[in-house]
C-alpha cells in the first residue's frame, strides 16, 4: 500500500473512532437523565415519574450543547424532587409504555411539554394510562395537550398575528399568536391546586397550540382572553393539566411553584415549599 492509500486509511480510520467516541458520549449523556423500563421496575421507594415527551432530538442537541446538570430535565427533576420531599425518575416516552408507569412504588406522574411533536401514534399509546389511571397525574403545556386528546379533544393552532402585531418568538411558529413569557392568568373556578394564591396568577407561558375545547370529563379551572383552556381537573381522579408551565418559576414569579407544592399535597407527598 502506497504513502497515499495509508494516509486515506488512517483518516478514515480517525473518522470512524470520533464518530464512536461521539456517540459514545451522547448515549452516556441520555442515560444520565433518563431511566429505563428496568430501572424503573427495580426501585423499592416512592417516586415521582417524570414522562418527557419533548422530541429526542431536540433533547440530544441540548445534551451536546450544555453540561448535563445544565439540561431543563436535569432542573426539573431536582426541583420536583425539592417540591415533592422524594426521588424523581425521569423517563423517556420512546423509551416506555403507559404500564411501565403503574408501579407501586410511583406516587405521582408528570407529563413534560415539548415544542415538536414525535407522532400522534406514540401519544395515542399513552391514552390508556391517562385515562385509566389512579395514580395522581398532572400535565404541563404539551402534556395537558395530550391529556385533552386521550379524551377526543383536538389540539388546534392559535389565531394568526394582527398586522402590527408583535411576535414575541419569531422562530417558533412564525405569523402565530402565541402566549409567551410570564404572564397573568384568570383562575375561573376555585380550587384547591390554587391554594394560597390570588384570582389572578402570573406563570410561564411557551405555546402556540392549544387545547379546543375541555374534554366532558373535566372541568374548567383557568382561562386567559387569548386561550380560554389554561387549566383543567378530572371530575372523579386526581388528573390536572395546565396550559401554562407552573414548573418553571423564579423568585420574581412563584405562582408556578405554589401550584406544583398544592399538587404534590393533594398527591399525599410533601416537600420543601
Amino acid at each position: 500500500m502506497n504513502r497515499g492509500w495509508r494516509l486515506v486509511l488512517i483518516f478514515v480510520t480517525v473518522g470512524w473512532l470520533a464518530v464512536g467516541v461521539i456517540g459514545f458520549a451522547e448515549d452516556a449523556a441520555w442515560r444520565a437523565v433518563f431511566a429505563t423500563p428496568e430501572d424503573l421496575a427495580a426501585i423499592d421507594q416512592p417516586i415521582v415519574c417524570i414522562l418527557t415527551i419533548q422530541h429526542p432530538e431536540i433533547i440530544r442537541r441540548q445534551l451536546a450543547e450544555k453540561p448535563i446538570d445544565e439540561y431543563s430535565g436535569s432542573r426539573l427533576r431536582e426541583r420536583m424532587q425539592q417540591l415533592s420531599g422524594v426521588r424523581c425518575v425521569v423517563v423517556h416516552f420512546t423509551e416506555v409504555q403507559g404500564h411501565d408507569l403503574e408501579h407501586p412504588h410511583v406516587k405521582a406522574i408528570l407529563i413534560t411539554g415539548r415544542s415538536r411533536v414525535v407522532s400522534r401514534e406514540l401519544d395515542a399509546r399513552f391514552y390508556p394510562l391517562i385515562r385509566e389511571t389512579t395514580i395522581p397525574l398532572f400535565g404541563f403545556c404539551g402534556g395537558m395537550q395530550m391529556i385533552g386528546q386521550a379524551y377526543s379533544s383536538a389540539v388546534v393552532p392559535m389565531r394568526l398575528l394582527r398586522e402590527g402585531e408583535a411576535d414575541p418568538n419569531p422562530n417558533y411558529h412564525p405569523g402565530r399568536y402565541k402566549e409567551w413569557g410570564y404572564l397573568p392568568v384568570q383562575i375561573v373556578q376555585r380550587d384547591p391546586l390554587f391554594e394560597g394564591l390570588p384570582d389572578e396568577i402570573v406563570v410561564r407561558q411557551a405555546h402556540a397550540y392549544q387545547v379546543q375545547q375541555v374534554p366532558d370529563e373535566f372541568l374548567l379551572l383557568a382561562s386567559t382572553a387569548e386561550c380560554k383552556i389554561q387549566a383543567i381537573k378530572h371530575r372523579q381522579r386526581l388528573v390536572y393539566g395546565t396550559q401554562f408551565h407552573p414548573e418553571v418559576y423564579d423568585d420574581q414569579h412563584p405562582d408556578g411553584r405554589t401550584v406544583v407544592s398544592n399538587f404534590f399535597r393533594l398527591a399525599g407527598l410533601a416537600g420543601s415549599d
